[in-house]
């Protein structure tokens, strides 16, 4: 990386200058043996620099608390933070130097960004599509290792011409169609995955429950309680019937005779 410092500790030495640009203190960071170091132990101090630079600072000194061991090694480098530097009044002129300075913070996160990415992907020396999708090629294989051939169907993929033939992952079951329970859908909710299984619910005061899905058939298991039935609850039972693929009848029994009230249903099923 071309913001990037390293120097080698004596046990001595605390002060260590680089020469890269920044735009602000927390810009600066620091490792030893590739540890990095809490900003609270070591200062940035900026060298000095024109007020219409076009980025703020052109260098500086980073001063550890307590020296490098001998023999360790001592990184600086850069990572642009995400922050404001200058603030503009209405009631006063921007300079132009101000405002080149904050494109100038936004083209260097964006070049940091894009590099790191780039280096994250292994595409660093990568100059044209072919050759990019040559090394996608590369990375699929890669993850072929940690894949099975059954976990994977394959997709064609089209580039500027070049067609890459890589691999999706298949045999995992997802959700592909929710609901929330609101008042507007009576409290219901639902979750539909890829392979086709519902599972649904809500709360009712109709005997008769119909389903925000329908099921592919009646093979589903519902289940059904009340809500509260009084303060001195009996024995509980629930009978089922007219069951098709988008309703059911249930009536909640307390100590043998029907009830009538809220209950709280669920049912799984394709």
């Amino acid at each position: 990386m071309a913001n990037t410092q390293t120097f080698t500790g004596d046990g001595t030495t605390t002060a260590f200058i680089f020469n890269f640009s920044f735009f602000g203190v927390n810009d600066i960071h620091a490792s030893i043996n590739n540890i990095e170091v809490n900003s609270a132990n070591f200062t940035v101090t900026p060298n000095a620099s024109p007020d219409d630079a076009d980025i703020q600072y052109t260098g500086g000194t980073v001063t550890f608390t307590t020296a490098p061991a001998s023999g360790t090694t001592i990184k600086i480098w850069r990572a642009v933070e995400l922050t404001r530097h200058i603030d503009y009044q209405p009631t006063l002129q921007p300079q132009s130097y101000q405002l080149n300075q904050d494109l100038n913070q936004c083209m260097e996160i964006l070049k940091e960004q894009s590099e790191t990415l780039i280096n994250t992907l292994g595409l660093a020396t990568i100059p044209n599509v072919a050759e990019l999708l040559t090394e996608l090629s590369a990375i699929r294989a890669r993850l072929d290792t940690f894949l099975t051939d059954d976990d994977l169907t394959p997709l064609n993929t089209t580039v500027s011409g070049h067609t890459l033939s890589i691999n999706t992952l298949n045999g995992y079951d997802y959700v592909v169609q929710s609901q929330t329970p609101t008042a507007e859908n009576n409290y219901t909710w639902y979750r539909k995955y890829k392979s086709g299984w519902i599972e649904q619910g809500g709360i009712s005061t109709d005997s008769d429950i119909t389903f925000p899905l329908e099921f592919s058939n009646t093979n589903y298991t519902v289940s059904c309680t009340p809500v509260m039935i009084n303060s001195s609850v009996g024995t509980i039972s629930t009978c089922y019937g007219s069951k098709t693929v988008s309703s059911i009848a249930v009536q909640i029994r307390w100590n043998g005779s029907g009830t009538s009230g809220e209950r709280c249903w669920v049912a799984y099923g394709y």
